[in-house]
């Protein structure tokens, strides 16, 4: 964004010369900007004493017209003869013609006339990097055929929008009659002359009503200030979250290859899938506890057993006994009476199971990324007059799980209606 906060001008902003030099660096075509421009006026006794109007009529200013371009469209030049509209403007206030479109004209915008010498009136109009000058004038009310104006006065510069300037005007004769004071009957030229700026010693004649051969120059009349309000972008794209519910149902157009029945049923199948590995893993931990449980139960009834045996031992007379020589006994076979291998094989044949049980090996699934559909049609502009929205969107197929990419932007707006401000009729004709 240029840092300009406030530019004050010297100068009518009126080219000599029919030809322009190329813009050195156009602002972005895909933009829409928004200005205000404020036309402040200081037509007062005590700054232009000479002539001053009091009555029939009193100073006062016409309504503003004025037009946003391209550098192919002049609404008037000086040093060149007015056209039939700046003619018929700044000599009876006509203003039907110059309100006509032109070739190379993005808006048209009006603004009230000032019923005062000192005052103020502003407009709204819109540019964009095609259309970026802007051509406005306002007739001297009485006068033969002046005006203050700005002819092709560029809004960008560098590539960037001005964020606001002021610029000050002076005076301007259209040339097409040659009274010299305000309210002069009407004598036209013949021939025409061109358009050009009155100074305090130009038309240096006595009578002239802004003749002041003592002044350097004319103080100033009237200023315009032209204020950047909005930018607009062509397409602006907002991106909403997967977390964002507002979506439930798959939307897709008839060329869409993805069938929303068969990713409804992909999703279900992968949750099923879930759901049985969760149950099996469940039935694990519930089976080897039960088995654990069992063997605690078995090894305390053991033990206790053994106790007892050993109190109905203590009882019996001590009598020697002479051990029978230990019979062979095959592989696996415990012999009788002896609790304790008991116990140790149960134990063992447990561990032996639970050594050899098949584990069952754990499919991995991969990152899955995010799948939205085709773009739906483009909704109705948001307004029927001047600048507003319009919006499409997009559905989700599929969501991102374990890691994958998340969703793209799932909705779309850009400007839409026109920039023409006088197609609203919300100005007036005075």
């Amino acid at each position: 964004m240029l840092p300009v906060a406030a530019v004050l001008l010297f100068v009518a902003l009126a080219s000599s010369n029919s030809t322009q030099p190329p813009d050195p660096q156009p602002c972005p075509p895909e933009k829409l900007t928004t200005y205000r421009v404020v036309l402040h006026t200081f037509w007062t006794r005590d700054l232009f004493p000479k002539h001053y109007p009091e009555w029939r009529p009193p100073a006062q200013w016409s309504k503003l017209i004025g037009k946003s371009h391209s550098r192919s469209y002049s609404l008037f030049r000086l040093g060149q003869k007015a056209s039939p509209g700046v003619k018929a403007f700044s000599e009876i206030g006509r203003g039907d013609l110059l309100e006509a479109p032109g070739p190379g004209v993005f808006d048209e915008f009006v603004a009230p006339a000032i019923p005062t010498g000192a005052g103020r009136t502003e407009a709204q109009f819109f540019v964009d990097g095609n259309h970026s000058r802007v051509s406005l004038m306002s007739r001297i009310i009485p006068s033969p055929d002046w005006f203050i104006g700005i002819d092709s006065f560029n809004l960008c510069v560098d590539g960037n929008w001005l964020d606001t300037i002021t610029i000050e005007v002076d005076p301007l004769d259209a040339g097409t009659d040659n009274g010299f004071t305000f309210t002069a009957p009407n004598w036209a030229t013949s021939p025409q002359g061109v358009i050009y700026r009155i100074t305090s010693r130009y038309p240096s004649h006595p009578a002239g009503s802004f003749y002041y051969p003592y002044l350097k120059r004319l103080p100033p009349i009237a200023t315009f200030q032209f204020i950047k309000t909005r930018e607009y972008e062509l397409n602006e794209v907002f991106h909403h979250s997967e977390d964002d519910k507002r979506y439930d149902l798959v939307n897709l157009d008839q060329s869409n290859t993805i069938s929303v029945i068969n990713s409804n049923n992909d999703i279900q199948l992968e949750m099923e899938a879930e759901r049985r590995e969760q149950e099996m893993r469940l039935q694990q931990q519930l089976a080897t506890k039960s088995t654990i449980a069992r063997t605690n139960a078995l090894i305390r009834h053991a033990r206790k057993n053994r106790r007892r045996g050993l109190r109905r031992r203590q009882r019996l007379p001590f009598v020697t006994l002479t051990p029978p020589p230990p019979l062979a006994l095959a592989p696996g076979v415990i012999p009788s009476g002896d609790k304790g291998a008991l116990l140790n094989s149960i134990v063992q044949t447990y561990h032996d199971k639970e050594s050899h049980k098949p584990r069952k090996s754990r499919k991995y699934r991969g990152s899955r990324d995010c799948r939205v559909g085709e773009w739906g049609e483009w909704g109705a502009c948001s307004k029927t007059c001047g600048v507003g929205e319009m919006a499409r969107r997009r559905e989700v197929v599929k969501h991102a799980r374990r890691g994958g990419k998340l969703c793209p932007p799932l909705l779309e707006t850009k400007w839409c209606g026109t920039g023409n401000s006088l197609d609203c009729g919300s100005h007036p004709f005075w």
